[in-house]
């Protein structure tokens, strides 16, 4: 009998190992279609990734989407990791990150009449530039920033009243993300928008092509947990996983 309970606990003992790794993951519920709430469950090109990481090594995500404040904040805190994180030095300081899991063209977009093109911040220079308060998109996005270059007005990260914004001459660019899905997203959920796009330019260079990142903060040691998230990013591109979810998304 004692054999057996010996032999019980060997052959168990990896199962508990495996539900011992459990994980909070922190979102911007705006992120649409990276991670976002549809029907009351978590959807998104990031969540699905994740999803397909998770099973790969073990895990299990739970998910809780919120301002992209209090997310960020959350990660912060330890209670887990967050993502669709950009790098920057100052966040490479704080933060554990893991390799890139996708990238997204953030778009500039101006008053038809007022059309410009994108080559650095400096093209930015005396413009009203408008995007989530807690969105980061770059170290000479943030340079520019604090050397006023241009002046910067954060919101709760809703492009829908950003639009609105420089369609009536108020604002002379909106920060819209991720890409042209989003920009379009816009007028699909909200049709009766469709009367201001006409009056809507956007840039055709993009402010940046944004990688983005799982973080936690570096005082949470999960430099282990990351070596497999990585290593299974790596074979989610290496067997066209990602590229499959991607494309289901975009198109």
């Amino acid at each position: 009998m004692q054999t057996f309970f010996i032999f019980l606990f060997i052959f168990l003992l990896p199962i508990k190992q495996l539900s011992a790794c459990e994980i909070d993951i922190y979102a911007n519920e705006k992120m649409k279609p990276k991670a976002y709430i549809e029907n009351g469950l978590p959807k998104g090109i990031l969540i699905e990734m994740m999803e397909y990481i998770g099973t790969d090594i073990g895990c299990k995500f739970t998910y809780h989407f919120s301002t992209w404040a209090r997310a960020y904040k959350s990660m912060l805190d330890n209670k887990g990791a967050a993502i669709g994180l950009s790098i920057t030095e100052n966040r490479k300081k704080i933060i554990d990150f893991s390799d890139v899991m996708y990238n997204e063209d953030i778009l500039l977009v101006t008053h038809i009449n007022t059309p410009f093109t994108y080559t650095g911040v400096q093209d930015l220079a005396g413009k009203t530039v408008s995007a989530s308060r807690a969105a980061i998109f770059g170290d000479e996005f943030e340079k520019g920033i604090k050397e006023n270059i241009f002046t910067f007005i954060g919101d709760n990260g809703d492009p829908v009243h950003r639009l609105k914004l420089v369609a009536r001459g108020r604002l002379d660019v909106a920060i819209i993300s991720p890409g042209l899905y989003a920009f379009n997203n816009v007028f699909s959920e909200h049709p009766e928008l469709l009367a201001i796009k006409e009056k809507l330019y956007i840039v055709p260079a993009t402010l940046s092509n944004d990688p983005n990142h799982l973080g936690f903060a570096k005082n949470n040691d999960h430099k282990d947990f990351l070596k497999k998230f990585n290593k299974s990013i790596k074979k989610g591109r290496k067997e066209g996983v990602f590229q499959a979810i991607e494309n289901k998304y975009h198109h």
